[in-house]
């Protein structure tokens, strides 16, 4: 039977109010805009914990207090020619840069080595925590990349900037934003000895700031981590450098099944030792999965105590009646209605 009506206390176009956030068993991240202020009636992300977004300046604006908010970073890859053991070349876009708000125009960056990648991405960390310039000029010089400001943007012409040229926010992000999201997808055939070594960096400079880390990645088992360096060698470890880090579950995962695609997964941590299962958020998606997905993630987070979870939107819409589908998969993860 399905959930046709509101929610208690719910206007039938409404499902999920501020109020629900108070409800939530576990941690809610959504991978959104925090509110413009606590209790915001039109907002379409409700219930939730905590809020990752790439607008800087919706953080710098955002008066709530009761929400968490942290700058969604993109960890920056190296675009050399790479090869696969076929000998087909492995295309890869080139590295989103940081923007001020959703309709800033979009910046991509090439960079020619992991070494300059990863310089960029710390530099790019050290300027949203607030610290002095000259630490990002540190992290350049030691990776061969020029810096420029998101202010500059404009002058980088249409394709963006040049080869290992890194933008960095011109306004820090420190006093508001309570740390910052790594969405690890670099897939540019680094090691797990390199990762492991740019995870610990990453890790204990936004711990340095006061700040909380959180670590996205791709399934831990999914293939193109043989490219990023995670595996069984170091995912349990990379998991405590961090505050939070996700176990992604997608309708597309390799078994074809989201109760296996989440045991997998919890192998490959166990296999670095004890899991703490309080580190670990598990991403679900909101667009190609069932309702009955979201009961079995639910079952997973209460049964080995993990953090909670993220959503992941794919393209689906939040907002609108309990009688959307994407709004019955959350009432089922988040409160257990599952009906």
């Amino acid at each position: 039977m399905s959930l046709v009506v509101a929610l208690p206390g719910k206007a039938a176009d409404v499902c999920f109010t501020p109020a629900d956030n108070a409800r939530l068993k576990f941690e809610m991240l959504q991978q959104a805009p925090p509110p413009d202020f606590d209790g915001q009636p039109d907002y379409d992300y409700y219930p939730l914990t905590g809020a990752a977004t790439m607008q800087a300046s919706r953080i710098a604006a955002s008066r709530a207090t009761r929400v968490g908010k942290y700058y969604f970073e993109w960890a920056n890859r190296s675009t050399a020619p790479m090869f696969a053991p076929t000998g087909r070349q492995l295309m890869r876009k080139a590295n989103r840069q940081p923007r001020l708000g959703d309709k800033a125009r979009t910046q991509r960056s090439e960079f020619t080595s992991i070494a300059a990648a990863n310089a960029c991405t710390l530099a790019q960390t050290s300027a949203v925590l607030g610290m002095p310039l000259q630490r990002a000029q540190e992290f350049a010089r030691e990776g061969g990349v020029r810096l420029a400001r998101v202010r500059d943007a404009a002058d980088q012409g249409a394709t963006g900037p040049t080869a290992n040229t890194c933008l960095i926010l011109d306004t820090p992000l420190a006093r508001q934003a309570n740390g910052v999201l790594l969405d690890y997808e670099v897939s540019d055939g680094r090691s797990p000895a390199q990762t492991l070594t740019f995870l610990t960096a990453f890790a204990g400079l936004v711990h340095s700031a006061g700040k909380r880390a959180i670590l996205l990645v791709n399934p831990l088992d999914a293939p193109s981590q043989r490219y990023t360096g995670v595996n069984a060698s170091n995912a349990n470890r990379i998991s405590q450098l961090f505050d939070r880090m996700t176990i992604l579950l997608w309708n597309r995962n390799r078994q074809g099944d989201i109760a296996s695609s989440y045991a997998s997964q919890m192998g490959l941590l166990r296999a670095g030792g004890a899991v703490n299962g309080g580190h670990l958020l598990v991403d679900f998606e909101l667009a190609d999965t069932s309702v009955a997905d979201a009961e079995k993630v639910r079952g997973f987070i209460l049964r080995d105590k993990l953090a909670g979870a993220m959503l992941w939107r794919h393209k689906a819409q939040q907002g609108g009646p309990c009688t959307e589908p994407v709004n019955r998969k959350i009432a089922c993860l988040a409160f257990g209605r599952c009906d």
